[in-house]
């Protein structure tokens, strides 16, 4: 009986894929049976390049990523939308980066004295809070990373 139900699944499934494929307006019909795979995949291999430096913002690699991606809606047609007649809006991010000399972490067991850790020795965190002054309470369970190097002196 699975096996009935899972091609009965499969049946309904394809049969409304195809109707639906059938009742679609014309230029759906005609923008759906363009799509090219090899094209797409082109696009993420591009865009995932290495050549592209992690596309950051405000970095060389996001700028060429946003760059091309408005060539390419150039290349199709689109008007731009953006500021001054361009494909781009200017927006403001703010980053965050951790100050190694600004940094305490101080661990408070239940029991025993309170650890002073240093970073990025005996830790390595991240704040995206922008608070001047996170604080923590809560359980902290380590289980390791599985890191094996022993030419760094870490065996986790």
């Amino acid at each position: 009986m699975k096996r009935f139900g899972t091609f009965l699944s499969i049946v309904i499934v394809s049969a409304c894929a195809a109707s639906a494929q059938n009742s679609a307006p014309a230029a759906a019909q005609k923008a759906m049976n363009a799509i090219d795979a090899e094209k797409i995949r082109a696009t993420v291999k591009y865009l995932a390049d290495d050549a592209l430096q992690g596309r950051g913002t405000g970095q060389k690699g996001g700028d060429m990523a946003a760059d091309w991606i408005a060539a390419q809606f150039k290349s199709y047609g689109l008007a731009p939308a953006g500021d001054h007649g361009t494909y781009f809006q200017k927006i403001d991010f703010f980053g965050v980066t951790t100050d190694p000399k600004q940094t305490q972490f101080a661990f408070v067991p239940k029991s025993g004295p309170e650890m002073q850790l240093k970073f990025p020795d005996d830790y390595v965190s991240n704040d995206q809070t922008h608070a001047q002054k996170p604080e923590i309470d809560a359980p902290l369970d380590f289980v390791g990373y599985g890191i094996n190097a022993p030419e760094y002196n870490w065996d986790d």
